[in-house]
């Protein structure tokens, strides 16, 4: 009995010691990253302001002004080139490396033959206005030739012919307020709506899922225009005269068109065109300002004239 005890002890002391073995080791694993998270953290904070000291306004203009003189629409010539122009400049900067990688991505261009423009018609369907097909060039930009006209990619073109319903900035909260509150139906409109706040795409979704069968985008001075600051190329301002460009397609984030979600780099399987989720409906480009000078917005969502 006394052996048996003997052994029991023995044992009970050997799980003790073990057991304290591991605590201290367990204690210093985990106090040693501190410390080295700690010089890590201080380490970084030093090259941070290393790079916010070296960020000056001039070379910024500079670099923007390099980078936007020339149209570069993606998958041109000129989109190449200044692609070839950033990877120099990095180069330039001490990066190891800096690659330029060939995809093959479905892209949208506009139609410059069969243009999309919004015409404003009488009762006898004649056109009494219609919109620009390219803005008035700024100051410096007079000789700048290749611009793209106003568009958004991925839209359709088509002749679609309503009534036109203001729905601020296409949300769904600002659709719920017209037809909850205001007994507006968007259903056969044209909807006008203003850039902000959410992305291009969904104001379009919106607006099909309301009913509408166009919507005309533009850039309220409400929003795109700050005060006693001066338009571009004397300030950051957006012109009055002025257009967004981007795109309207609503892929979540998952890439090229014809291979969501996976690398478009030609290994893997492209869907058909027809297939892919393009607007069904004519759904309108983004164009000038000077379209809305006599629709007055309601006071509910007043914006900038």
């Amino acid at each position: 009995m006394a052996e048996s005890r003997g052994r029991l002890y023995l044992w009970m002391c050997l799980a003790a010691a073990l057991a304290s073995f591991l605590m201290g080791l367990m204690v210093g694993w985990f106090i040693k990253p501190l410390k080295e998270t700690t010089t890590s953290v201080r380490y970084h904070q030093s090259i941070r302001w290393k790079l916010v000291s070296e960020m000056k306004a001039e070379n910024i203009k500079s670099f923007l002004r390099s980078f936007t003189k020339l149209p570069h629409l993606a998958g041109t010539e000129q989109n190449f080139l200044l692609a070839k122009k950033i990877q120099t400049q990095w180069k330039k900067f001490g990066l190891d490396s800096a690659k330029l990688v060939h995809y093959d991505v479905l892209l949208s261009y506009p139609n410059e033959t069969n243009a999309n423009y919004i015409s404003i018609v009488d009762e006898h369907e004649t056109e009494i206005f219609k919109t620009s097909y390219l803005e008035p060039p700024p100051d410096g930009y007079e000789n700048v030739t290749n611009i793209v006209p106003p568009y958004n990619a991925f839209s359709a073109q088509g002749m679609p012919e309503g009534d036109l319903v203001y729905v601020n900035y296409a949300r769904t909260e600002d659709f719920f307020k017209l037809e909850r509150e205001m007994g507006i139906n968007c259903t056969g409109k044209i909807v006008i709506a203003r850039y902000g706040k959410i992305f291009r795409g969904n104001k379009v979704k919106n607006a099909m899922l309301a009913g509408a069968i166009g919507i005309i985008l533009y850039s309220d001075p409400a929003d795109y225009f700050a005060p006693e600051v001066q338009p571009y190329p004397k300030g950051w301002n957006l012109p009055g005269t002025a257009a967004q460009r981007g795109n309207v397609l609503n892929l979540n984030g998952a890439g090229d068109p014809l291979t969501p979600g996976y690398p478009a780099k030609g290994t893997s399987y492209l869907l058909q065109v027809a297939t892919t989720n393009m607007l069904g409906n004519h759904f309108l480009e983004s164009m000038m300002l000077s379209l809305i000078l006599k629709i007055k917005p309601t006071l509910v969502w007043p914006g900038k004239k």
